[in-house]
């Protein structure tokens, strides 16, 4: 058994460390990558981000937790977020952030692309812009040989994808372009047809 923080960052992106060892593990792909453990991987599965409404309309059972603590970062960061002006790119990145990247971003798309990335364990990606899925409807694509169906659901505009041949959940992450094209070089982007 393992206890996992957050100890700093790598190319802008969380980096978790295990407190039995002191090893550095990939938060999206599961991998170790320095530390007594390096080369290992962790067990990882999709998880959907939502909102209240989708999620009650998706499954009316739902029990909803809520939690009153903020922590000091959350706070400060909160409070950075409306000092700090975009940049040209329309980007909010910390300095830290910028720091903490071991090479420039891809620049196929803007550094700050919200899409959903599909992975294929730490081998291979393909990511989906936000504004190439229509809000309330979908898209079907090919990748790995199946076909794999986005969409975004109109109360949370959210995309999630599904495998048609199977109707189960491709591993996914919706993510900033910057952080998955770190993770998945020369990844794959889709293009509206």
């Amino acid at each position: 058994m393992h206890h996992f923080g957050v100890p700093g960052l790598a190319n802008g992106l969380a980096v978790m460390r295990d407190e039995e060892t002191e090893s550095l593990w990939d938060h999206i792909t599961g991998e170790c990558f320095d530390g007594p453990l390096a080369g290992r991987q962790l067990d990882f599965w999709p998880v959907n981000l939502t909102n209240v409404a989708a999620e009650l309309a998706r499954s009316p059972d739902t029990i909803l937790l809520r939690s009153s603590h903020r922590s000091l970062h959350s706070v400060v960061m909160k409070g950075i977020g409306k000092l700090v002006s975009y940049n040209r790119k329309g980007t909010l990145l910390a300095p830290h952030f910028r720091r903490s990247m071991s090479g420039e971003i891809d620049t196929r798309l803007p550094e700050g692309e919200q899409g959903l990335g599909l992975m294929d364990g730490v081998a291979q990606g393909k990511f989906y812009p936000v504004k190439a899925i229509p809000l309330g409807d979908a898209i079907e694509d090919e990748w790995l040989g199946r076909t794999v169906r986005i969409e975004r659901n109109l109360l949370d505009g959210v995309p999630m994808a599904t495998w048609l041949d199977s109707d189960e959940p491709p591993m996914q992450l919706l993510s900033r372009w910057y952080g998955f094209s770190f993770t998945y070089p020369n990844c794959e982007i889709y293009t509206s047809k």
